[in-house]
Formats: C-alpha cells, sequence, structure tokens
C-alpha cells in the first residue's frame, strides 16, 4: 500500500477513535458533577485513588442533598491534611467550591485552581474578596467548601477553635450545612506526602444541617464546633491556629 493508502487508513482511524471518544467517553465525563469532562475525569481518578492509596471509607452518605441546584449549601469540615478536600469532593455528587488560603496555590498550577473554580483566600485580610465570592456562590445555588479551623490542624485528636467567618458567610446567604468530619488521612503538613502516602482515611458526611434562620454568626459557629466535637470524640483545643505565611510552599 502506498503512502497515499497509509494517510487514508490512518485518517479512517483517527476518526474512528475521535467518534469512538465522543460517543463512548465523553457522555459519563460529563455526568461528573460540573458537567465537564475535564473535572468529570478528575472526579472519578480521585474516586480510584480513594480506594486504592487511601482505602477511604465512608458513612453518612445518605445525608448527601439530592436536590438541585444544591445550594446554597456550606461544606464544613476539620482539616487533617492537603488531601481532605479531595477525598470529600470525590464522594460528593455536585461540585464543592473550596476556599484555599492564596499562599498555598503555586503559580504554576493556575489553570488547575482555575479550573476547579477554587475561591483564593487571602489570610493576611488586605484582599477581602474571597467572603464576597464565596456568598455569590452561594447566591447562585453553589456548595463552597471551607476548613473554618484556618490550617491543617496537627497533632490529630484535637478540634482547634472555628473563625467566625464560617458563621457570617452561613447567616448571609441563609445557607445550609454539610457537617463533615474526616480522619486517618497520612499525618503531614506537606502536600505531596498528604496525597500519596498510604492511608485508611475515614470521611463521615455527620449531618445536613438546614438553614433555621439563626443570623449571628458566632452562635453558628459555636453550634457547628460543638457539633463536630459530639460526633468526632475529639479534644476541644482553645488555642486558635495562626495564619501564618509559609516562606516556602509545603510541597
Amino acid at each position: 500500500m502506498g503512502l497515499l493508502g497509509w494517510i487514508i487508513v490512518g485518517l479512517g482511524i483517527w476518526i474512528v477513535l475521535v467518534t469512538l471518544a465522543r460517543v463512548l467517553i465523553l457522555p459519563p465525563l460529563k455526568r461528573g458533577p460540573a458537567g465537564d469532562a475535564v473535572l468529570g475525569l478528575l472526579w472519578y481518578f480521585l474516586k480510584i485513588a480513594g480506594r486504592l492509596i487511601h482505602r477511604v471509607e465512608v458513612t453518612g452518605l445518605e445525608r448527601l442533598p439530592d436536590r438541585r441546584p444544591v445550594g446554597p449549601l456550606v461544606v464544613v469540615s476539620n482539616h487533617t491534611g492537603s488531601v481532605d478536600p479531595l477525598l470529600i469532593s470525590a464522594q460528593c455528587p455536585f461540585m464543592i467550591r473550596w476556599m484555599m488560603g492564596d499562599d498555598m496555590m503555586w503559580e504554576r498550577m493556575k489553570p488547575l485552581w482555575e479550573k476547579l473554580q477554587l475561591i483564593a483566600v487571602d489570610r493576611t485580610g488586605k484582599r477581602p474578596v474571597a467572603f464576597k465570592t464565596a456568598l455569590r456562590a452561594l447566591r447562585d445555588g453553589e456548595a463552597v467548601g471551607i476548613f473554618p479551623e484556618g490550617r491543617i490542624s496537627l497533632p490529630r485528636g484535637e478540634i482547634r477553635p472555628f473563625f467566625d467567618g464560617v458563621g457570617a458567610m452561613i447567616a448571609r446567604a441563609k445557607a445550609d450545612v454539610l457537617l463533615v468530619w474526616i480522619e486517618g488521612t497520612p499525618e503531614t503538613d506537606e502536600v505531596i506526602p498528604s496525597l500519596f502516602s498510604p492511608s485508611h482515611s475515614k470521611i463521615h458526611f455527620i449531618e445536613h444541617i438546614p438553614f433555621d434562620g439563626e443570623r449571628d454568626p458566632n452562635v453558628i459557629t459555636e453550634r457547628l464546633r460543638t457539633k463536630l466535637l459530639e460526633a468526632s470524640g475529639w479534644k476541644a483545643n482553645e488555642e486558635s491556629l495562626p495564619l501564618i505565611l509559609p516562606e516556602v510552599l509545603p510541597f
């Protein structure tokens, strides 16, 4: 067969592969939480990685909201490691826009942060735009994820004080809350070991709490922390975590 024949065969194979991808692969990926093929692929990857690397066990899946749009919903969790938002998101059939300190958002990964629709938080307080961005997302019916202790809490077995911003956000948006307790993740504050070190992680969806009209941020914040302390059985550590920016990213 001559060169032209090989070109025609190659073109035919390419057309068949593209057609198969559009018909068989893309539709399931778009059925992921965000309706986006790339995010759908990431979602499936996280579910597989969670089972193989972290041997994730989950309780309380029946408490996940099944309405669409899912929000306004604030996902509130303790913070044990960098892998936390990934493992939690992999269990939820809806997109969670996580709030993340901009000091942890490596500039080279900016396209990924934008694809994940993360809400960058300036922990110095000089650019308080994250709160407004989160409120807009909630009022648009989205889910926003937050770790109200402010940073990864080590050692394990303790719940630090919650920052009042979570209560203010819930009150202003009149949002429901999905309260989560995560445990058993790799005990490190470094990103790569947290993602890829084997563990026996457990995710507990404790409660789906409808907005009850309470408008006092302090009351809301304390109620959530009390519920998490009771569900986990962990010790209350009354020393707030300092919002200190690291000189070097903990990769």
